[in-house]
């Protein structure tokens, strides 16, 4: 009998079970991902819109001029280079 045989069973079935909960949970996130769909950049961009609009409201500030979509996928840092 080899040493360590008895406690190498356990240790196996505690990764097999670790690996079967990795599997599951990303089984369950490419099924949201399916289900949601791609939200893509757009998603958070019309989000901050709304609350950049909400806010300027709140606090009394003059509302933002609107980007074009070309402009809202330039990173800020490189927009004004031309």
């Amino acid at each position: 009998m080899a040493h360590g045989d008895k406690d190498g069973g356990y240790h196996m079935t505690g990764v097999a079970a670790s690996i079967l909960v990795m599997g599951i949970s990303l089984a369950v996130i490419i099924a949201m991902w399916m289900w949601f769909g791609y939200i893509g950049p757009a998603f958070s961009d019309e989000v901050m819109r709304q609350q950049q609009e909400m806010l300027r409201e709140q606090y009394g500030f003059e509302p933002q001029e609107q980007l074009t979509k070309q402009e809202l996928e330039t990173p800020p840092s490189l927009r004004d280079l031309d």
